[in-house]
């Protein structure tokens, strides 16, 4: 799996896209039913992902359609991730695999279903060719190098390591930050602290959320073309939104699901 998938799924299943309303959320699972909309299902720490459908909710059950070259290895347990788009929102949850039948993958009722607006995903990771170094010119103290977590066409997110002077206070301004990135010489630019978050990857690391501060036309312009790139193409990798446009016919499931993936 790359590391942008990762990403993504990471950041739809962050607890505060959780919908707090289990019958909203049984509401969406009948919606993928009743629709047939397409999904994308991943066997979790696998690199494929697979377009399935869900065709029936029972009680604590869900199935959904065996996938084209689907591993025959799969044992019950093994976790599931399944994501898909419900009305312009992403939609997700996580579950695991009760039997695979000759039809069907039997999986258990999700404990929790997410949900977020496509422009949330606008806040994008750059890929692992991307240009990712952050400089941060600050007044009065050491300039901080650091890596660019993720773009958005406001501001981005910096991992850099503790300054050894002063610590880094929310509403600071930094009178140039410079950045690259994909097909751009690199851009320089006032910011102003957001947020300071001290979690990291160990205890030297701090996190800043930055925000750009009076970009000009020309640079505002490229990073908002490159963060919708990015979206486009983080949303092409996870098959997102893939729907069929056949009307349902009183056919066997079967039948409607080979219909359904050839159209």
């Amino acid at each position: 799996m790359t590391e942008q998938i990762h990403e993504v799924r990471q950041h739809l299943f962050a607890d505060r896209y959780r919908l707090s309303s289990w019958l909203h959320a049984t509401n969406v699972l009948a919606r993928l039913l009743r629709d047939h909309i397409f999904c994308t299902l991943w066997l979790d720490d696998q690199p494929e992902s697979f377009n399935t459908l869900l065709f029936d909710m029972q009680e604590e059950l869900l199935w959904v359609d065996v996938p084209l070259n689907f591993p025959q290895n799969v044992r019950p347990e093994w976790p599931v991730t399944i994501i898909t788009s419900v009305d312009g929102l992403v939609s997700g949850f996580r579950s695991r695999i009760v039997r695979v039948e000759k039809d069907a993958i039997v999986i258990r009722y999700p404990d929790a279903l997410y949900q977020l607006q496509r422009r949330q995903l606008y806040r994008v990771p750059p890929t692992v060719q991307d240009p990712d170094q952050v400089e941060a010119y600050r007044q009065g103290a050491q300039m901080i190098t650091g890596r660019m977590q993720d773009i958005s066409a406001g501001g981005l997110r910096m991992l850099s390591r503790r300054p050894k002077d002063f610590p880094f206070q929310p509403g600071e301004r930094i009178p140039q930050l410079i950045f690259g990135i994909r097909d751009s010489a690199p851009l320089r630019m006032p910011a102003i602290v957001r947020f300071v978050d001290t979690y990291a990857t160990d205890v030297s690391g701090v996190i800043l959320g930055l925000a750009f501060l009076d970009p000009t036309a020309a640079d505002q312009e490229k990073v908002a073309q490159y963060v919708q790139a990015r979206d486009r193409e983080i949303l092409r990798l996870l098959s997102i939104g893939l729907r069929s446009s056949a009307k349902a016919e009183p056919v066997s499931w079967t039948g409607r699901i080979k219909r359904w993936l050839k159209t």
